[in-house]
């Protein structure tokens, strides 16, 4: 390769860098979530790419359940179980505290500590493991590893005809 011929390639590379550097600072923004749980309605449905800015709690402190939901927001993997979480929540808003912590969000280093986690993690009145229908559901890592979000809906229902 010539002189002149790796100048080139030099140039490529430098401006190659550069659109990619202009495409991640200026590409499709999320836009920012609004009062209340308004990124988890645009989330459950699947589209956009709103993420929580802190952790948002939802439900009477005095609540039957508690829901501690940690996953990151904007994962299309995660959208089911973040839509699953609403629903049930939506379902029992008097009987269900749900806190939901977006995994890539400031917040999440806190939760992550204090859950001692490292993955997304549903937390179902302290604990993410239960038994039911016959097999080990752990409410960790992404939906379908072993648990479907189906089961958040099962496990609720439970916790809660326990509570009364």
């Amino acid at each position: 390769m010539s002189s002149g011929e790796k100048k080139v390639a030099v140039v490529l590379v430098v401006v190659l860098i550069a659109i990619i550097g202009v495409y991640f600072s200026l590409g499709p923004k999320s836009e920012p979530a609004g009062p209340g749980e308004a990124s988890l309605a645009g989330r459950a449905g699947g589209g956009g790419g709103a993420s929580f800015p802190e952790t948002k709690t939802m439900g009477p402190e005095d609540a039957k359940v508690k829901i501690v939901g940690m996953v990151p927001i904007a994962n299309p993997c995660h959208a089911a179980t973040v839509a699953a979480l609403k629903e049930v929540y939506e379902a029992h808003p008097n009987d269900i505290q749900l806190t939901l912590i977006d995994f890539m969000g400031p917040d999440s280093m806190e939760w992550k500590q204090k859950l001692g986690v490292t993955c997304a993690t549903v937390e179902i009145n302290g604990s993410y493991s239960f038994e039911l229908e016959g097999r080990n559901v752990i409410f960790q890592k992404k939906e379908g590893m072993s648990y479907k979000p189906t089961d958040i809906k099962t496990v609720v229902e439970g916790e809660l005809a326990k509570a009364g």
